[in-house]
């Protein structure tokens, strides 16, 4: 059915990992096929229906109603509008796609003189591309090559992996897909994938994947190549999928792109993209059911990627050591060690000594932090990482000593163990307790990133 009546940039997802899938009728009177999954309170649809055009609203207004007798919310998301003209439905929009005709890429090129430059960099740095056949890419060798990129390229990112319409699997249905692969001194260090879009006779640009030690330009001698092979074959369609939150969203939806930019650039996303020229931007929406509060369906979206709970995948956020969060933990820091040095000595520590030896050893945390922070992923610096979750773990383990032997004995005896009093031990012992996973997580993903030969 894909392959039959695939019109958007979505449809080939269908195929993904994890997705359910709903057939409007059965057997020679399938009508239509609706891809979504199930997130406990809602079903999530991958864009609009898979089914002809003029079918398209009825499948997706039945599914509505199957939805419902299951107990489940529903809605569309990243369609490109057709659900717009039935009274059923609301939209909101969420991002744009940009286009191009593959055939004028050439002349775009000749126009472009900054983008001309990027490409001559990657070249000068000994960086070519390739298109790879299924059967090569299905090599073990050449195989453990390409997922290593993958492992690599999640391990820069800040956030775990999500699922739904941003399931990274380029190397699966790789007899439908196009694969193109970026090599410097014989070895890969980028990919592309692209998937079908059979109805529009297109492609999209679907998986955009690199090393962090990649040269710059790697991203977009990939999209060169690619639009050249397309131009070859006489495409006319290619899309390079939704920037997210890019064009006039709503105030909300602003908000979220500028308070979302420490773990997610959607605006470097968004100018990647326009940077590359796009002949037009396409809108892209959520349409849900006018019954359903329009903030409810943009939180089952976001469950639908996060894979269920957003509690989870927070957590699952701050355990990857994010740089972000090592920048927070550090300014933290600051104000903390600043507190424990204007501390009375009695009774809250053993002795002057013992008092000055925790400022000292606050100070050379609170710059083994900044290092490490200012080092960056593309350093992949684990001894640095190593250190500061060490040390981290002891202060763990001699802050709760302290507190149990000595602190809060010694604050009873003074007739000084207050409410404030308790407080002030328990952010003592929560502090290093909470950092030492996140340093720890950054110590795993970090590791990843030093894999590459």
């Amino acid at each position: 059915m894909v392959l039959q009546y695939g019109r958007t940039s979505t449809a080939f997802q269908a195929m993904s990992r994890g997705m359910s899938h709903w057939f409007d009728g059965d057997g020679e009177d399938e009508r239509g096929l609706v891809a979504y999954v199930d997130t406990d309170g809602a079903w999530v649809a991958a864009g609009e229906p898979v089914a002809a055009a003029g079918d398209a609203i009825g499948v997706a207004e039945r599914f509505v109603e199957v939805a419902k007798a299951a107990g489940r919310r529903s809605s569309f998301f990243a369609t490109e509008g057709i659900l717009a003209s039935s009274p059923r439905f609301r939209r909101t929009l969420i991002g744009e796609q940009p286009v191009w005709d593959p055939a004028g890429w050439s002349a775009h090129i000749a126009a472009h003189r900054s983008l001309r430059e990027q490409l001559r960099r990657a070249r000068a740095k000994g960086v070519h591309v390739r298109r790879v056949s299924d059967t090569e890419a299905a090599d073990p060798p050449f195989r453990d090559a390409l997922l290593a990129i993958i492992t690599r390229w999640f391990a820069a990112r800040p956030m775990p992996r999500m699922g739904f319409l941003v399931d990274v699997a380029p190397l699966e249905h790789l007899s439908k897909r196009l694969l193109f692969v970026a090599e410097r001194h014989g070895r890969p260090v980028a990919l592309l994938s692209l998937a079908p879009v059979p109805e529009r006779q297109g492609w999209l640009f679907e998986h955009l994947l690199r090393e962090p030690s990649a040269p710059n330009g790697t991203s977009e001698l990939l999209v060169d190549g690619a639009m050249r092979h397309l131009a070859g074959i006489d495409v006319h369609w290619a899309s390079l999928g939704l920037a997210p939150l890019a064009g006039e969203v709503s105030g909300f939806l602003r908000l979220a792109r500028w308070m979302s930019r420490p773990l997610f650039n959607f605006r470097g996303l968004s100018a990647f993209k326009r940077k590359l020229r796009p002949d037009t931007w396409a809108p892209i929406y959520l349409v849900y059911p006018r019954e359903t509060p329009g903030w409810l369906a943009m939180l089952d979206g976001l469950r639908a990627f996060a894979g269920g709970s957003l509690v989870r995948f927070a957590a699952g956020t701050a355990l990857r050591g994010p740089r972000p969060l090592l920048r927070a933990l550090t300014l933290l820091l600051v104000p903390w060690t600043i507190a424990i040095a204007l501390w009375p000595t009695h009774p809250w520590f053993p002795s002057r000594l013992v008092h000055a030896a925790w400022v000292v050893f606050d100070l050379g945390l609170l710059l083994l932090l900044r290092r490490l922070h200012l080092a960056g992923d593309r350093s992949g610096d684990t001894r640095l990482a190593t250190t500061a979750a060490a040390l981290v773990s002891a202060d763990a383990l001699l802050t709760l000593g302290q507190s149990l032997a000595w602190t809060a004995p010694a604050l009873q005896r003074e007739g000084m163990l207050s409410t404030p009093a308790v407080f002030a031990i328990v952010a003592a012992c929560a502090g290093p307790l909470l950092t030492a996973p996140v340093l720890w997580g950054a110590v795993v993903r970090l590791r990843r990133l030093r894999t590459a030969p």
